[in-house]
């Protein structure tokens, strides 16, 4: 049976795993991709955890620490490091966070999430609604680093996952899925190419 505090764990888990996925295996020039925007892929991450140590601290710390005062990795310092070396500093304190999450609600008594805890704003928040909050900021902002990437990488949909995307072309930018066989892969891809060639009349 799942108890409200391990279902608490298990979005929180989610989110994390989300998380790491889109960041494991990334370049340092997708990293400070911005998309001819203002926010990079590495703006993103350090707005992630930064939020995630803020909310956890408050939530469970007798001296909590606000933005200014949390742990920055190499310090809070106005400007990133244009390296691969300090995103992934960034990114391991961003986990560390989540971590630090998981740990701290394992300690958490069944069947007290609705017990209000300090947030950073100066209120206090029941733990569930928290709880809330840092996973769907997580998933919100892990979506937004999503897009960058598939734009920075020229990716369109996994394939058998497409949206029907008349308006641009998006034949040849198909992500082959882990589960998906070689030969399934391939019969997808004659598909989408017939039916780009019927719509562009090539």
């Amino acid at each position: 049976m799942v108890t409200d505090v391990g279902y608490a764990r298990g979005m929180l888990m989610g989110a994390r795993q989300m998380f790491a996925a889109n960041v494991k295996s990334m370049t340092l020039d997708e990293a400070l991709f911005a998309g001819g925007g203002y926010r990079s892929v590495l703006g993103v991450v350090k707005h992630i955890g930064g939020w995630v140590h803020v909310y956890r601290s408050y939530a469970f710390d007798a001296q909590p620490r606000h933005w200014a005062r949390t742990d920055w990795p190499r310090g809070l310092i106005d400007t990133v490091e244009p390296t691969k070396e300090y995103f992934d500093d960034v990114v391991t304190w961003t986990e560390s966070g989540l971590e630090a999450w998981d740990r701290d609600l394992k300690g958490v008594a069944v069947g007290t999430l609705d017990e209000p805890r300090p947030a950073h704003f100066g209120g206090k928040l029941p733990l569930a609604t928290i709880v809330g909050i840092v996973a769907h900021h997580v998933v919100y902002h892990t979506g937004e680093m999503n897009m960058l990437l598939s734009i920075s990488r020229g990716e369109a949909w996994e394939y058998s996952e497409e949206v029907e995307e008349n308006h641009i072309s998006t034949y040849g930018h198909g992500i082959k899925p882990n589960w998906m066989s070689d030969e399934h892969a391939h019969a997808h891809e004659e598909k989408l190419r017939v039916a780009h060639e019927a719509r562009t009349g090539a």
